[in-house]
């Protein structure tokens, strides 16, 4: 499919009269899509002034010249909105062909150029009944002026709070409708609050009840939160005021000026305040006011209002009483909230006192052009009159600020300025919402996550400026994959494990470790894992020895300060990238392989028993840990073979192979008369079967003449309970058929290939990262224990010995972080080495 205009578009552009939105929808490359929408708007702006000229034979000067919105990404597909825009059919269609072109140029490879219906069921909004709105102005910054991204999300919260994110809600974008799930609602609103473009969320039904966030840019960028509704009654309308009160004082920071209102309807909810109260009485008019002295004047009276230093100086010494909220701002209320309902009597001398309680902070008609010309009016900015001193035609960017931002360390539900690092990530590439953008290896994406999630709240925040980097490192080749994973894992081995080493004395077995080669050569990987293996046992010898001479009485149940010594060293492990490596080592492995990998390791670490048959057995930790993994490779691979065959079986003919086999082993084999015979007897055929797989594990699966999965279960067939094994596997053959059989077999021999392809690399990077994983373990619980028992022998109560153990891991801690950040900056520009599995 290519890039193509939508049909009857230009008939659709001539029809919209002078203002219309032109939509790229279903973009295969929705990034390259918004920058060569970028691109069009300025190439619209340029066609769109041949027709300043005249108009219907207007002066130039009287004419509104035609205006391109900034580029949002809206529901759909990216777009913009022309307007004021007076042009005849040949200039019309030419646009959608110069946005093809962008399109094609930027790689986009399908997509339609379509104009998006404006208008809808919102159109009906300004005539629905009973509002109460707040309004909330940002503190100005000049040409800069925008909503704080934290008011987007308290925005998008009060439409969206009591839905779930499945549930649908409205949006109008530009003035395009769009229905959208809840969770959905965040995402627009801040990318159109990056796009700077008005948009309006509703929740409800504009016949009974609703809840409207209106985000507002251009000359008066505002947020406005109402609520109300046709079948609300007065009570319902006070008690939503009162959760508005709430919410701006929550957002009072970084407010010029906010106000709480009860109005007839809905009406102008985007377009600002009304002129039918102060105005009215000679005033000047409110968004002039709300534009250009938002800071030190009010534009009218309402029951209630958020201040800031500018107004509180002109009130000092007036009657008006107000309210701290903090950082310079202060809320003034006027009366209670049922005298200003709409139609109520008591409303006019409501806001006639009003008027009299901030007479210093009104303006008059008269007096408004001076106070604005004494503000004076840079580049960019607005006057009186309401004209812009200089256009502004660059495309604005749709990416955050990332300052804006607060990486946190669990996924969130839906977008905002608190997300995980790969939610920014997802935004940052206008994916849709989530914690695991595709665009990001998935390797990569498992360091990343355990690393920013491991990271203290402050630290964290370093990590906002990676992410860009993170963008596009998928899809990723295998072996680019297979690199990352063994970065991991040579990390663990080659600076997490010999830092801990080193700190515990074990200086030897540290400088081993850091001369080590690359680990997937075979010789490299025995020798790491040889090292490790004794370090393992020399450390938790030492721990054993430390805590025999620090314990008495009081510790006859355990090692002294054990919980002392676990909580620092728990806490380490996350902050250092232990955990984000060890995780993504072993990423994609079987969870029973890494299971019982690292259950025998600690084992043989933390049970002097268990060290003290290994030593008779004259074995290393090293060789017990290579037997776990592989069995535990040939476990999972007997188990999913027959799963496999399972699904084929039972698709084909109905019937369950391993159903069967059980049954038959109740029946057949039960005639025999005793009752344990033949359970013992198919067990002992089972760790046949597993034990010929074993071997197969560790040769990858490779075979010359019989195939992994069938020498299993002739294996089975020739052991010890071969002959009970042969009847239930025969008679369970008969049961389902030949067909069905010959099938099951066939996927059960391709999920046993995919498992023990990969074997011999998967295993050596479970093994050699449980060891490692664990030798650091020792040696820094080796490490806190001293420090704990130092302090205690120091005359240290339970509070000085925990802070000696911290301290002790954190001088430690301090240079690993660092490590953790040059690492995940490898794994980013992974470097391919020519061998990168095990041999």
């Amino acid at each position: 499919m290519a890039v193509r205009v939508g049909r009857e578009t230009v008939q659709r552009l001539a029809a919209a009269g002078e203002a219309f939105a032109l939509q790229v929808r279903g973009p295969s490359d929705l990034g390259a899509a918004i920058g060569a929408l970028k691109l069009a708007r300025v190439d619209v702006l340029g066609l769109t002034a041949r027709t300043r000229a005249t108009a219907d034979g207007r002066p130039e000067s009287v004419v509104e010249p035609p205006t391109v919105s900034s580029v949002v990404n809206a529901p759909g597909g990216p777009l913009f909105l022309v307007e004021h825009l007076a042009a005849d059919t040949e200039l019309l269609r030419s646009i959608p062909d110069v946005i093809v072109r962008r399109l094609e140029r930027a790689g986009v490879e399908s997509a339609t150029v379509e104009v998006a219906p404006r208008g809808g069921t919102l159109d009906i909004l300004d005539t629905v009944a009973q509002a109460v709105v707040l309004r909330l102005f940002p503190r100005p910054r000049g040409r800069s002026t925008t909503l704080p991204p934290d008011w987007l999300d308290i925005a998008c919260e009060w439409v969206t709070g009591d839905l779930f994110d499945d549930e649908p809600a409205r949006l109008r974008v530009l003035g395009v409708e769009f229905d959208v799930p809840a969770a959905e609602v965040s995402a627009v609103v801040h990318d159109c609050g990056l796009a700077k473009a008005w948009c309006d969320a509703v929740n409800g039904d504009l016949d009974d009840r609703v809840r409207i966030a209106s985000i507002t840019f251009g000359r008066l960028p505002h947020v406005a939160l109402a609520a109300g509704g046709p079948q609300i009654d007065a009570n319902g309308l006070v008690a939503r005021y009162h959760l508005l009160q709430e919410v701006a004082r929550e957002l009072a920071a970084d407010v010029a000026y906010g106000c709480i209102d009860f109005e007839p309807t809905f009406e102008g909810l985007a377009l600002g305040l009304s002129p039918a109260g102060w105005q009215s009485q000679g005033g000047a008019p409110p968004n002039v006011i709300a534009r250009e002295l938002a800071d030190d004047r009010v534009p009218d009276a309402y029951p209630y209002q958020v201040l800031g230093p500018g107004h509180v100086a002109h009130l000092a010494g007036g009657g008006v009483g107000y309210e701290t909220l903090g950082d310079g701002r202060v809320e003034v209320t006027l009366d209670e909230p049922e005298s200003w309902l709409p139609g109520r009597t008591e409303r006019d001398d409501a806001q006639a006192q009003g008027w009299d309680a901030l007479a210093p902070c009104l303006v008059l008609e008269e007096e408004l052009a001076a106070l604005v010309a004494a503000r004076g009016t840079g580049p960019g900015s607005v006057a009186a009159d309401g004209t812009e001193s200089e256009a502004d035609i660059a495309a604005l960017e749709s990416i955050p600020d990332l300052d804006a931002i607060e990486l946190g360390r669990s996924a969130h539900a839906r977008r905002g300025t608190k997300l995980t690092l790969l939610e920014l990530v997802s935004w940052l590439n206008h994916e849709p919402h989530s914690d695991q953008p595709p665009s990001v290896s998935p390797v990569l994406s498992t360091f990343a996550r355990w690393l920013a999630a491991g990271f203290d709240t402050e630290d964290r925040q370093a990590l906002r400026t990676i992410a860009p980097r993170l963008i596009g490192t998928a899809p990723a080749a295998p072996e680019e994959e297979r690199a990352r994973q063994w970065l991991a894992t040579e990390w663990l081995v080659r600076v997490q494990a010999p830092a801990w080493l080193r700190a515990a004395g074990l200086a030897d077995a540290a400088d081993r470790l850091e001369a080590l080669g690359r680990l997937p050569d075979d010789l490299e990987l025995v020798r790491a894992v040889d090292v490790l293996g004794t370090a393992i046992t020399v450390a938790s010898r030492r721990i054993d020895i430390t805590a025999s001479i620090v314990s008495d009485d009081d510790f006859q149940l355990g090692m002294p300060d054990e919980a002392i010594v676990w909580e620092a060293w728990e806490r380490v492990t996350e902050t250092t990238g232990y955990v984000a490596a060890s995780e993504t080592a072993t990423h994609g492995a079987p969870a029973e392989l890494t299971y019982a990998t690292d259950l025998r390791v600690i084992e043989c670490s933390r049970d002097p028993r268990t060290r003290d048959e290994l030593e008779e057995a004259r074995q290393s930790v090293g060789d017990t840990a290579w037997t776990t993994a592989l069995h535990a490779v040939a476990d999972d691979a007997w188990e999913q073979g027959w799963r496999a065959a399972d699904r084929a079986a039972r698709e084909l003919s109905g019937f369950t192979i391993r159903v069967e086999m059980g049954r038959i082993a109740k029946t057949v084999l039960a005639r025999q008369g005793d009752d344990d015979a033949p359970e013992t007897a198919l067990e002992l055929a089972d760790q046949a079967a597993r034990d010929s797989l074993t071997r197969a594990a560790l040769a990858g699966g490779a075979f010359s003449d019989e195939h992994p999965w069938d020498a299993a279960r002739n294996a089975a067939r020739v052991s010890d309970g071969g002959k009970e094994w042969s009847v239930v596997s025969d008679e369970a053959r008969r049961a389902i058929g030949e067909d069905a059989w010959a099938q099951a077999m066939v996927d059960a021999r391709a999920v046993v290939t995919d498992l023990l392809s990969d074997s011999p690399d998967t295993v050596a990077r479970v093994v050699v990262a449980a060891v490692a994983r664990e030798a650091s373990s020792a040696a820094a619980r080796g490490v806190a224990l001293r420090a704990s028992a130092v302090a205690r022998a120091q005359g240290g109560d339970d509070a000085e010995a925990e802070a000696s153990a911290h301290e002790a891991l954190q001088r430690i801690a301090i240079g690993l972080q660092a490590e953790a950040l040059l690492l995940l900056d490898r794994l980013v520009d992974i470097e391919v080495p020519a061998v990168t599995a095990a041999q």
